[in-house]
């Protein structure tokens, strides 16, 4: 006990003075923002969590949680994808920490000592509502980029308004069970989900980004429904009633297999194919022809979207719209990037918390 008590002095209580202090200096301020992109020999940070609904729940069809929003304040920061895995046994996260597969692992306090008992070498930085994020000491750049936020972030406004929206809830110690439903229409949208071989959940996404579920939704264009469908468009389909929460849904179905096939994605697969599918149904299928095109003439590939979203924002200026690659013009882009991000980081957090 006396040796335990000895690292956890001398790994976590000075490390984490020593970065309160040395590092809040070199922040950059402005509300925590960092300019520097997160780096990792990875693209995406990875944080492992157990189950407590407190930390990691959705709200109206949207992830929330006092966790949660951390580690999307955290991973905004730095402008870094990130991914949260769900793995309720304290051995499982320190397996994934230390191999390398979790950038950082949170626990309870109680999990941190029962972790520190085996006299592990680590470095933590604690929470106010007796939690901890354990990052390996084996990665120093790690624990300079986590404690050089952590120690601004706990100061901002940001951060105490974040605790008091959290602080009250009730369910803190509640495990979490697989949320069985989203909406009034699940047993719809798993129907036709099928009919294009989508998990349902992405489809759930989706139609979460287009309209929030509300079957009556309408925008300024004429959109109609849950899927935010133009009349003719559910028209050409052989369907006009797209006030009807199911033939909207069928329609929208019809399209986005039509965009498939259209789109020519023959050589694509997996989560690329279903992101150009989604980026077709935002912005069009001509669009997305053209970005694909653009980008191979940047020397991308034109199968990738992250490569083919990496060069979409040079498609709003004249020296590249000009070329012969872009066939209808000038592209903003910034709202179709937006739309596909959402809608995945959405499933992706459907696929921690939902029931397939």
């Amino acid at each position: 006990m006396h040796t335990c008590k000895k690292y956890f002095f001398l790994l976590v209580i000075i490390p984490c003075l020593a970065l309160f202090f040395i590092l809040l200096g070199s922040a950059t301020g402005h509300g925590g923002q960092y300019r520097a992109r997160y780096s990792l020999e990875k693209d995406t940070l990875v944080c492992v969590m157990g189950n407590n609904f407190y930390d990691y729940y959705l709200y109206h069809a949207e992830p929330a949680g006092f966790q949660f929003g951390i580690i999307r304040a955290f991973a905004k920061a730095f402008r870094s994808p990130y991914r949260i895995d769900l793995l309720p046994s304290l051995a499982q996260r320190q397996q994934a920490l230390a191999g390398q597969q979790a950038d950082i692992m949170i626990c309870s306090r109680q999990e941190f000592k029962e972790y520190m008992q085996g006299d592990r070498l680590t470095a933590a930085f604690l929470l106010p509502d007796s939690s901890a994020w354990v990052v390996d000491a084996k990665r120093p750049e790690m624990i300079k980029l986590v404690g050089q936020w952590m120690a601004q972030y706990r100061q901002s406004k940001d951060f105490k308004t974040h605790r008091r929206k959290y602080y009250t809830v009730t369910s803190a110690n509640k495990e979490r069970r697989l949320y069985s439903s989203l909406s009034p229409y699940d047993t719809l949208i798993k129907k036709y989900a099928k009919t294009i071989h989508w998990d349902w959940r992405l489809l759930a996404s989706l139609i979460c980004q287009e309209s929030r579920f509300n079957p009556a939704g309408r925008s300024r264009r004429g959109a109609y429904g849950l899927m935010q469908l133009m009349p003719q468009t559910a028209e050409g389909f052989g369907i006009f009633d797209v006030e009807n929460p199911e033939s909207n849904l069928q329609a929208g179905v019809k399209y986005l297999h039509y965009v498939t096939k259209y789109l020519r994605l023959n050589e694509v697969s997996g989560i690329d194919r279903l992101k150009f599918v989604l980026a077709a149904y935002n912005a069009g299928i001509g669009r997305i022809r053209d970005c694909r095109a653009f980008a191979e003439s940047q020397g991308k590939n034109p199968d990738k979207w992250e490569d083919v979203a990496a060069v979409i924002p040079l498609m709003r200026h004249e020296a590249y719209y000009a070329g012969d690659a872009i066939q209808l013009g000038y592209f903003k882009g910034s709202e179709t990037l937006a739309y596909v991000h959402n809608i995945w980081e959405r499933y992706e957090h459907y696929l921690n918390l939902v029931a397939p």
